[in-house]
């Protein structure tokens, strides 16, 4: 009972996470003077006097991710979907603490900084590992012939890979990104969320919900 409930705390760490990152994002967004949300990216409102309020939501959101992916590998170990969840899970949680650690550099500025471009990579990381999630999650759902999970996630995933191409439009940079953050991040949370709640306290019932979605 005790790992039950270590799990589900686990998994609450992602389910929390998500809608965190993106209250903080819309909020931060609308109070700042000048800037504008459809335009510019998330990360450019870790710049300025107030960027520490960014900053910290990509180190806190970062950390809970990391701490969820452990609940991930506990829900559905053992199998090859728990691993390959995990460390996705994990990467994209350590990709948004990088992004936080190295801070973007002003739109339009001329010469890159070290720390700049370091972000840059990191971003990729983030925009990369969830639909790569979303797909290892696809597959596993539809070896089970969970035909819902596995059709949701696949097409999040090609959304998402699809409107990561309109972060090169200048004009619409931030708009493109909200839209891909608010996609990736709803299914995240969900993703967590549901195995939380398959993930009962009285270990006897874990087992029986569980044993579906591992492997046979």
């Amino acid at each position: 009972m005790k790992e039950s409930v270590t799990t589900r705390r686990l998994l609450a760490c992602g389910t929390a996470a998500g809608p965190l990152f993106v209250i903080v994002v819309l909020v931060g967004g609308a109070l700042r003077p000048g800037y504008r949300p459809i335009r510019q990216a998330a990360s450019e409102l870790a710049l300025g006097s107030t960027g520490w309020i960014q900053i910290t939501n990509f180190l806190v959101c970062g950390a809970l991710f990391v701490l969820c992916a452990l609940g991930v590998r506990r829900a559905l170990h053992p199998g090859p979907a728990a691993w390959i969840a995990a460390a996705l899970t994990g990467l994209f949680g350590v990709a948004l603490i990088a992004s936080g650690l190295f801070v973007t550099d002003v739109a339009g500025q001329a010469q890159r900084t070290w720390h700049g471009t370091a972000h840059n990579a990191a971003g990729s990381v983030v925009f990369l590992s969830l639909p790569l999630l979303t797909f290892t999650w696809a597959c596993h759902a539809a070896r089970r012939r969970s035909w819902g999970w596995a059709t949701t996630s696949a097409i999040t995933g090609v959304t998402m890979l699809l409107l990561i191409q309109g972060l090169a439009i200048a004009e619409y940079q931030g708009l493109y990104q909200r839209i891909t953050i608010g996609l990736g991040w709803t299914w995240i949370t969900a993703f967590t969320l549901h195995l939380r709640r398959a993930t009962p306290t009285h270990p006897r019932a874990a087992a029986n919900r569980l044993g579906y979605w591992r492997r046979r």
